[in-house]
């Protein structure tokens, strides 16, 4: 993995060495390179077809060289759209899978993909930094620089997401942890939407600044970015983010991040699909939060119930041995009630028969349904009857 990273980075390195800063308007504007991969790419006509085409190597053959970087330079006549930060829909992966099926690489396809991270078009940079990772296995310590203080430079915000997006598994690496976290003040928040992925993962336990920066990423302007990190978090097996995650559940203003927090928290307390993790304070934190009343239709969170629906059953026997906090019969009666108040949603009854089903006993999911039964004032009483029932079977 260090092999891989290190080789990945002084490939972003040369990226990076570009004059950057193009505004999104001048994004379609074709390079002025007279490469003979240019000029490939611009004898057919932009189209699936006019790109397959351009692919004249039999199968099984070898890419030439002018083929692999013609069909990356393809992206530089595709849009970023602004409103998503992504490429606008289109043909070019779908005609490079076509094109590049059954054939292999040039020898020299990682020298293409860097000298492509310093091309004037951004969508060209970010796709080859994309492209990039998962490909360098085997680098040689030679090819090796750890200084990634050159990414620092790259304006363009479509480029540094994808960048990191690229390296979002690699907060260990000290340089690339720099790289990530100094965009938790990038402007776009398309870019620190990634940071917090990058931020609430797994990859990036132990790495110094990810809890100050989880910390920063909570009370983001942007929601989207907020929920991320909310629901990633847990990731961290941190249990001292757990307060945090319980002043967002314990504010009605902020429901709708409650989910978000509930994911949170719990990955921490049954960490599907491994079960590896336990943690008594975010079971206790999830628990106190379904038991609270007087319910509404948004609080608690319906949709946060469907966190702990889903176990892997080969698994699941092993964590019940070591998590001795959790008490399958309480933890179906507060489900149970939670169903049964006609101030819920009514769309809690199938996550939460799901989850008296995956983590407890038929005679509890048996309990849900005569309780429900019982209910006469539940407006949906049959759909809800029909959720459990489903769950039976």
């Amino acid at each position: 993995m260090k092999k891989v990273l290190l080789s990945f980075a002084i490939m972003v390195i040369a990226a990076t060495m570009t004059a950057c800063g193009n505004k999104q308007a001048q994004n379609t504007e074709s390079t002025s390179d007279d490469s003979p991969a240019m000029r490939l790419l611009n004898s057919v006509p932009f189209t699936e077809e006019g790109l397959i085409s351009m692919v004249t190597t039999p199968e099984k053959g070898t890419l030439t060289p002018e083929e692999y970087e013609a069909m990356y330079l393809a992206y530089s006549k595709v849009a970023i759209d602004e409103k998503t930060m992504e490429l606008e829909k289109n043909f070019v992966a779908k005609a490079r899978n076509t094109a590049f099926k059954n054939r292999k690489n040039p020898e020299n396809f990682k020298d293409i993909l860097k000298q492509l991270m310093s091309n004037a078009s951004p969508q060209v940079r970010g796709q080859a930094i994309t492209a990039s990772t998962g490909k360098l296995f085997g680098a040689k310590d030679s090819e090796v620089s750890n200084d990634l203080s050159t990414l620092m430079n790259e304006k363009d915000p479509y480029v540094i997401k994808c960048g990191v997006e690229a390296l979002s598994n690699e907060l260990k690496h000290p340089e690339v942890a720099k790289f990530v976290l100094a965009q938790l003040e990038n402007e776009s928040p398309f870019v620190r939407r990634k940071v917090a992925i990058a931020v609430g993962n797994s990859w990036s336990k132990g790495v110094d600044g990810v809890k100050e920066a989880a910390l920063k990423l909570m009370a983001d302007k942007d929601d989207n970015t907020r929920k991320l990190i909310l629901s990633g978090v847990g990731k961290l097996g941190d249990e001292s983010f757990v307060p945090e995650l319980v002043k967002v559940l314990d504010d009605p203003a902020q429901e709708k991040f409650h989910g978000d927090a509930i994911r949170g928290l719990s990955t921490m307390w049954l960490d599907y699909p491994f079960h590896k993790n336990t943690c008594k304070a975010a079971y206790d934190a999830t628990m106190n939060y379904y038991k609270k009343t007087p319910r509404t239709n948004k609080v608690p969170s319906w949709a946060g119930i469907a966190a702990f629906s889903t176990v892997a059953e080969k698994e699941i026997g092993a964590w019940k041995a070591k998590a001795t906090y959790f008490k399958p019969a309480e933890f179906a009666k507060v489900l149970t009630d939670v169903v049964n108040d006609p101030e819920v949603n009514w769309l809690a009854t199938a996550p939460a028969a799901k989850a008296i089903k995956a983590l407890c006993s038929k005679a509890d999911l048996e309990n849900l349904k005569k309780t429900i039964e019982a209910n006469t004032s539940l407006k949906q009483q049959k759909q809800m009857l029909e959720a459990i029932e489903r769950e039976m079977k």
